[in-house]
């Protein structure tokens, strides 16, 4: 058999409809499979199980040759060429971004409150929990961005504990349909805030990173500027990249740290966006003040 025929990244640049816009990034990835039962299976995976036009199927006794290798101590190495991208067409840009973090308490909601302030966009949190000790991360952002109330969208669902929405929501007895979760409509950018990091759970089968799926909307990651950020953030890139979502770039939080933002970008393969740095006080002017650190919207959604 033989792969079917798949474009290139330079064939898929051109293949985006006339007045769109978008970019791709290839990646070479290397495998080795553990037996020939697995080898069979990335076979039929890619779709080489099946004969390529004109082409006759491997014979079986070719098959068995080929099945020998994987016996040998070397093994055999299977490459794949991965294309991932971000497109739009006929001039429309994206709807806005979802907000996550490498880890609760990085900074996503400033981060959001500075994205909102900078797109003049609406800000929507769709779960939020620990209502109990505080007023809540929506009223914070339409304080800190200044936004009006039209431009605010209030949660879908409002938990008392400081816990995941799926614990929070065990707790109250409240069961969230997270497959009722729609954007709301806007004439403007949306910033989409999450709950903690990628991996935070829903529901019992529903993770964050399903609901940034849900969505389609490009992610821009909020991380630490300090130490332990280059894991943190190669993970969450690595976890993002792994289910096909596309990420505008990466917010840094905390005092400016040059080596570990040229770390991010070169091993992320990533744009940061912004360095935010610490903040001797929290209000509307110091936001705004954050927020002209941001890049446009058209320039990160050109």
């Amino acid at each position: 058999g033989s792969p079917p025929s798949s474009p290139s990244c330079h064939a898929l640049v051109r293949r985006v409809p006339a007045g769109g816009g978008g970019a791709v990034e290839g990646e070479l990835r290397l495998r080795r499979p553990a037996d020939g039962l697995e080898f069979l299976a990335e076979l039929k995976g890619i779709g080489a199980h099946l004969p390529a036009e004109g082409r006759r199927p491997l014979p079986p006794g070719a098959l068995r040759r080929v099945l020998r290798w994987l016996e040998r101590p070397e093994g055999l190495t299977m490459t794949h060429h991965i294309a991932f991208g971000l497109f739009h067409k006929d001039g429309a840009q994206p709807r806005g971004v979802f907000v996550t973090g490498t880890d609760t308490g990085v900074g996503k909601t400033l981060v959001s409150a500075c994205l909102a302030r900078a797109w003049s966009a609406a800000y929507w949190k769709p779960l939020q929990t620990g209502l109990k000790d505080e007023a809540g991360d929506t009223p914070t952002v339409a304080a800190l961005a200044a936004l009006p109330a039209e431009r605010v969208h209030p949660p879908a669902y409002a938990l008392a504990e400081p816990l995941s929405p799926h614990a929070a929501a065990e707790l109250e007895g409240v069961a969230i349909d997270a497959g009722a979760l729609a954007l709301p409509a806007t004439d403007r950018p949306l910033v989409v805030e999450g709950a903690g990091g990628l991996l935070v759970p829903v529901t019992e089968d529903v993770f964050i990173i399903d609901l940034i799926a849900r969505f389609g909307l490009p992610v821009v990651l909020v991380a630490r500027s300090t130490l332990g950020t280059i894991n943190h953030t190669l993970l969450s890139l690595e976890a993002l990249r792994a289910r096909g979502l596309a990420v505008a770039g990466v917010v840094l939080n905390g005092p400016p740290n040059p080596a570990n933002r040229a770390a991010i970008e070169r091993f992320g393969k990533v744009r940061v966006l912004a360095e935010i740095p610490t903040l001797s006080r929290l209000d509307a002017e110091s936001v705004a003040e954050a927020a002209s650190l941001i890049p446009s919207f058209d320039s990160v959604f050109p």
